[in-house]
């Protein structure tokens, strides 16, 4: 038997973060600076859940309300409701489903959570965190360099924060690894750190922005211990490098393809 064939529940976390259809967008962004998550689950009046309020929604209708120039604000929520721009359904399995089969969603379904839904009733939220702390726990030993993803898309710390929430946003990826001038990892620019600076010019340098929680490892550190160090000090991506060299770049999405495996 696999280890990633035990039960959701084990490794699951209740209860879930959630928010009301008809609360407002900057409401929405509170919570998920607030408590650092990628979405929330959004409930109708009645508690029933509807569907899920993310970073790249707020992102697709803040870029497109906000106006463009190098003194323009980055981003500008609408003033609007939840219901206006969340998606609608949820990417969800029962809590005695297989790790795999939560995971394998995951990887599918480019999301970085499935929730866990029981009788129509949401009981729990299995993130890529979730994963990477199963990872550690069952001393995975594959090497990084097995399951990294290249190439690893990139921006430089003297670009503005206007062009990097462009490639995220072209690219369709959470985040992108920042580069100084010797073509070194020193931070990340996702879109946490696109929707905090939704207030600052867009000219903005990217290194006043980024953020630092990322791991640079060598290329055949297990795949358990690079886990374990992630999620012990809330790194958001892996770096797999070598003789100062960038070869490919470990996130959530990687983790999942680890537990997805049969």
């Amino acid at each position: 038997m696999s280890h990633y064939d035990e039960p959701v529940q084990r490794w699951m976390r209740s209860p879930v973060r959630t928010i009301t259809e008809g609360a407002s967008l900057a409401d929405a962004d509170h919570i998920l600076r607030e408590h650092t998550l990628s979405s929330l689950a959004v409930l109708d009046a009645g508690g029933h859940p509807l569907g899920v309020i993310s970073r790249t929604d707020l992102l697709r209708v803040g870029r497109a309300k906000s106006a463009f120039g190098r003194r323009a604000p980055l981003l500008e929520l609408p003033s609007s409701t939840v219901a206006s721009a969340m998606t609608r359904g949820f990417v969800s399995v029962a809590p005695d489903a297989p790790l795999a089969e939560a995971a394998g969603l995951m990887v599918s379904q480019h999301v970085h959570r499935v929730y866990v839904l029981e009788e129509a009733k949401l009981v729990g939220v299995l993130s890529t965190r979730d994963l990477m702390d199963a990872i550690a726990t069952h001393k995975e030993k594959s090497p990084l360099s097995d399951f990294m993803s290249t190439p690893v898309l990139s921006v430089s710390s003297l670009d503005t924060v206007g062009r990097a929430t462009d490639r995220l946003e072209d690219a369709r990826v959470a985040g992108l690894l920042v580069l100084d001038e010797r073509e070194w990892p020193v931070g990340l620019f996702t879109q946490l750190e696109a929707l905090q600076s939704r207030e600052l010019p867009s000219s903005t340098p990217v290194e006043d922005v980024m953020n630092y929680a990322l791991l640079c490892l060598d290329l055949d550190t297990p795949l358990h211990r690079a886990a374990r160090h992630a999620v012990e000090t809330r790194a958001r991506r892996v770096v797999a490098v070598r003789d100062r060299r960038v070869w490919g770049i470990l996130s959530g999405i990687d983790f999942a393809r680890i537990a997805s495996r049969k």
